[in-house]
């Protein structure tokens, strides 16, 4: 789940140290300064660390800022990051040619003190706001898990991933156990308060790359990337257990539930995350069928 409270991360890019330590030094309050010393080095980062701004210089050995800009919004993962490129030769076609590329502004050499820290700072502002509304677009109001449109798009991405780099990946549907009984029993504020204790005790499970939405009512998908299916029903089993755990005070007697969970891995036939979720949905079935609290 993405933290709006995190702190920023800007990755600084300049082949020249004075210059590196002096953005370093004037962009230290608006959030933690990464540096790379040259273009492939800037590749690498942008990757490991999805930065929040790149401020990328132009005119570098090896791998120039217009190169490294392309080859980042080429790239899915890096695509979204905003760029302010670095330049002493801001002619009117080099310009263009950033724009083109994707920059999102430029800044001068020499460098100006109060307009890095304001350019970038502005920048991050918006950064910021977007991505507020885009959380709000993307998860569930009730219990704060991502919703199925998230969920749809994330997996399709990482289908192409999967694909690209040869690994599989493994999808859990789960379904609590009748909930409508619940809702009937105790009403729904209590069935709300069963849906929010257990997207909290999922989350708990899962890695820090795991996908976990909401796709409607009592049901949830998760998306485990890198994991094939054996490890994933390890991780289902953990998970089953852990809810049947869950205890939700009520004004009669304390609810206890349970939850059934089908598994399905990918393969090199799918061609949408449906496929897979699909799958997964028929093993869910089958384990409603066996009896319900657990895995199939």
């Amino acid at each position: 789940m993405p933290d709006l409270e995190q702190e920023q991360t800007i990755l600084v890019v300049d082949d020249e140290p004075v210059i590196r330590k002096l953005l370093a030094a004037l962009l230290a309050n608006l959030g933690t300064v990464e540096l790379a010393a040259s273009g492939e080095e800037a590749l690498r980062k942008a990757l490991a660390l999805k930065p929040d701004l790149i401020v990328l210089d132009v005119q570098m050995p090896g791998l120039d800022g217009y190169e490294v800009g392309k080859r980042l919004k080429a790239t899915v993962e890096t695509s979204f990051i905003p760029i302010v490129f670095l330049t002493a030769n801001i002619t009117n076609e080099e310009e263009e040619r950033g724009l083109e590329i994707g920059a999102t502004d430029f800044i001068r050499k020499p460098i100006s003190a109060n307009i890095v820290r304001t350019r970038v700072g502005n920048i991050l502002k918006f950064q910021a706001a977007t991505q507020k509304l885009e959380l709000l677009a993307s998860t569930d109001p009730l219990t704060g898990a991502y919703n199925r449109r998230h969920f749809m798009e994330t997996g399709y991405n990482e289908l192409l991933r999967s694909k690209r780099y040869k690994h599989t990946f493994t999808v859990l549907m789960l379904d609590i156990d009748h909930f409508k009984a619940v809702n009937d029993t105790h009403g729904h504020n209590i069935g709300d308060e069963a849906l929010i204790q257990t997207v909290a005790v999922i989350q708990q499970t899962l890695r820090a790359e795991d996908i976990m939405a909401r796709l409607g009512g009592e049901e949830f998908a998760v998306l485990l990337p890198e994991t094939e299916k054996a490890k994933g029903a390890l991780l289902a089993e953990r998970i089953r257990v852990a809810i049947s755990e869950i205890v939700v005070e009520t004004p009669t007697t304390p609810l206890t539930f349970t939850m059934s969970i089908g598994i399905s891995e990918s393969t090199d036939a799918d061609t949408d995350i449906d496929d897979a979720l699909k799958r997964a949905d028929d093993a869910l079935y089958q384990a409603k069928e066996r009896g319900r609290n657990q895995v199939a």
